[in-house]
């Protein structure tokens, strides 16, 4: 597995190769530990 990578616009991957639904998954559940760990979750995210 390639490892993501995130430039100044955001994620930065070609479909199917990098940009995978394990990896989507990966970064979704970061996001979510983050916030989580932030005290953030309860504000939501758009």
């Amino acid at each position: 597995m390639e490892g993501i990578k995130f430039g100044t616009d955001g994620w930065r991957a070609v479909i199917a190769e990098e940009f995978t639904f394990d990896n989507v998954r990966l970064v979704a559940q970061a996001i979510a530990g983050y916030l989580m760990e932030s005290g953030l979750s309860s504000q939501g995210v758009v």
